[in-house]
């Protein structure tokens, strides 16, 4: 194991996934993009939130669009 490995926080990942979604949420870039529209630290921070008890919360407040899973369509297995 690494020391890396030693210091991840399931914590540290939401603060940084907050802090990228805020920056993302004033019309900023973060420190990763390079094209505004395909920001893959913006999409990460996106997932981590959602993955996160609170997260939900986050988007809300930064009012930013949360991904609703599509319907099953009728008669599809689940």
């Amino acid at each position: 194991m690494s020391p890396i490995d030693d210091s991840y926080h399931p914590a540290d990942a939401f603060d940084s996934a907050r802090r990228t979604a805020i920056h993302h949420a004033d019309g900023d870039t973060c420190f990763n993009c390079t094209d505004s529209k395909t920001c893959t630290q913006y999409a990460w921070a996106l997932d981590e939130l959602l993955r996160h008890r609170g997260g939900l919360d986050v988007l809300k407040e930064l009012k930013i669009p949360v991904p609703v899973e599509a319907p099953p369509e009728e008669g599809q297995q689940r």
